[in-house]
């Protein structure tokens, strides 16, 4: 399930491979050091990380002039402090403070005239006390392609684990150079990197501590290019395969091979004899599952069908975010209306007279439609607040939905481990039958065969070869699996602890809301009732 269908956030996440080379300068001039021009949009800072409230700020600040200062309601929704959402499956504090800010426009010069190309880099800050920093504190400048290479690199050394997801590159080209999208992108980075140090192993990382006080651009990081796993490409892979099939060069896989990921190796051969396993075991009587397996397998499917319940829920929240924004644009668009008609009524009053019935009743009429008009603008920027603050508290539905794949991938990586080691039986097998096959008919010939005698030696080198790479490959198995095991119990624990927080946060958030609208309009009606009385 891709996570651009996610209806919650518009910060998606990117499919695996999904790289973003460059963010090309296309709509502004170049800019200096000093770091982009400051965006004019009217969302507060807090809330700019939320680019579907920005429209809506925005064509509403006629409301806030019309209100002025009259009127702060933002103590409706503050509960013990501010909100704080915590990173999808995590509790614990995390070891590392990081920020991401300032983010700056780097031109630079294209083969084509009139054409100008160019990325944005973003300062990290990061303190922290762990052991390891050569510093407590550091800052380093970062391009988004350097935050992709994290990520890859970080699936390629902690099979296993559940790696959170990056965020996705632009899916719309002229949106990339925007300050509306680098401020949403450079807020979903941070998001990213608390996500990485808010977890126990991930944040205690090389790969993570030389990201963060590398100095320079990583590619020219000695300490960066040290951490790189070793793995031939699928060309070298499609040039052994001939020499492999003839026996030219060795077709069992070194111990090292066999602990690493099929797709890290590039050997086309084991690519070939896993895919055939992977067949065996669907459409033949696959090997027996030991209960941790199969429970781990259960599991994956619980992730699924949990990921689906959220994707529903989702979409629930973002038609109940849509629903309240629009009432605030309509309480808004009332009170504009009343007001100006307050307007026409005191301009009608002064046009009959001061002291003729017709002025008294359309003065009585202004101030009514004045108040009630009032009040509903004072509404509408409540209602704005309470979008806003039900989007971020409804946080947690998008990053669990965001992190499941994440999870099952993790859990693939597994099976995947498994069916390495299920190869390499079925073929170690077949070489002991072998042996005893040959073994049997020498025994038949007077003084031996000398061919066979031959063939049995090479047989028995390669079933030491196979039973080495298999202790190998049984040991990354055990090593993911528990990984898996430990990873789903973070993640089950955390997901509890994020869904009963989020839904006592609604909640106290729907109370006020709902509390301080019914006294913003007794309030008026106890007005409106007063000057009938005294009208009277």
């Amino acid at each position: 399930m891709s996570a651009e269908q996610d209806p919650l956030s518009r910060l998606a996440f990117a499919e695996e491979g999904d790289v973003d080379e460059d963010v090309p300068i296309d709509d502004d001039e170049p800019h200096d050091e000093g770091g982009l021009p400051p965006a004019t949009s009217t969302v507060p800072e807090e809330h700019r990380h939320q680019p579907e409230q920005v429209a809506s700020y925005s064509a509403t600040t006629q409301y806030d002039q019309l209100m002025g200062a009259t009127y702060d309601d933002s103590h409706v929704f503050e509960r013990g402090g501010e909100i704080e959402p915590q990173a999808a499956g995590q509790r614990d504090a995390p070891v590392l403070k990081i920020s991401v800010k300032d983010p700056v426009k780097k031109v630079e010069a294209s083969m084509l005239p009139g054409i100008s190309g160019g990325h944005v880099t973003y300062r990290v800050d990061t303190s922290t006390t762990l052991p390891g920093f050569a510093r407590p504190e550091v800052s380093v400048r970062r391009r988004f392609r350097e935050f992709v290479a994290l990520g890859d690199l970080l699936k390629a050394t902690h099979r296993g684990y559940v790696i959170p997801p990056r965020p996705e590159k632009s899916p719309v080209e002229g949106q990339r150079a925007s300050a509306d999208f680098v401020e949403a992108r450079r807020a979903a980075l941070e998001h990213y990197l608390h996500q990485l140090a808010a977890h126990p192993v991930l944040s205690r990382s090389q790969e993570l501590r030389v990201f963060l006080e590398a100095e320079g651009a990583l590619a020219a990081s000695y300490a960066w290019q040290q951490l790189q796993p070793l793995g031939s490409s699928l060309l070298e892979g499609v040039a052994r395969l001939p020499k492999q099939l003839l026996g030219s060069e060795g077709a069992i896989p070194a111990p090292a091979e066999a602990a690493k990921s099929t797709k890290a190796t590039g050997d086309l051969l084991r690519r070939f004899k896993e895919l055939g396993q992977s067949m065996r075991n669907d459409y033949k009587e696959p090997p027996p599952l030991d209960d941790a397996e199969t429970n781990l397998r259960n599991a994956k499917l619980s992730v699924e069908e949990f990921q689906e319940k959220v994707m529903a829920a989702s979409r629930k929240a973002e038609r109940l975010v849509t629903r309240l924004e629009e009432v605030g644009g309509v309480l808004g668009d009332l009170g504009l209306a009343l007001i100006k008609a307050a307007k026409y009524e005191d301009e009608e009053g002064a046009r009959s007279g001061a002291y003729t019935l017709s002025a008294s009743a359309s003065k009585a009429i202004a101030a009514e439609a004045k108040r009630v008009g009032t009040a509903s603008l004072r509404l509408s920027r409540t209602a704005r607040q309470a979008t806003a603050q039900a989007t971020l508290r409804l946080s947690p539905l998008h990053d669990h939905l965001a992190l499941s794949p994440a999870i099952c991938k993790a859990l693939r990586e597994r099976e995947s481990a498994l069916l390495t080691v299920q190869a390499l039986e079925e073929e170690l097998e077949k070489k002991r039958r072998g042996v005893a096959a040959l073994e049997e008919e020498g025994r038949a010939v007077f003084g031996g065969d000398k061919g066979k005698t031959r063939r049995v030696a090479g047989l028995n080198a390669d079933k030491a070869a196979l039973e080495a790479a298999l202790l190998a490959a049984r040991a990354e198995y055990e090593r993911v699996r528990d990984r898996n095991l430990a990873e789903l119990q973070r993640c089950t624990a955390g997901r509890s602890v994020d869904f009963a927080h989020m839904l006592d946060q609604f909640a106290d958030l729907e109370e006020n809301y709902s509390d301080h609208t019914a006294k913003v309009w007794r309030e008026v009606a106890a007005g409106v009732g007063g000057e009938h009385s005294a009208a009277s």
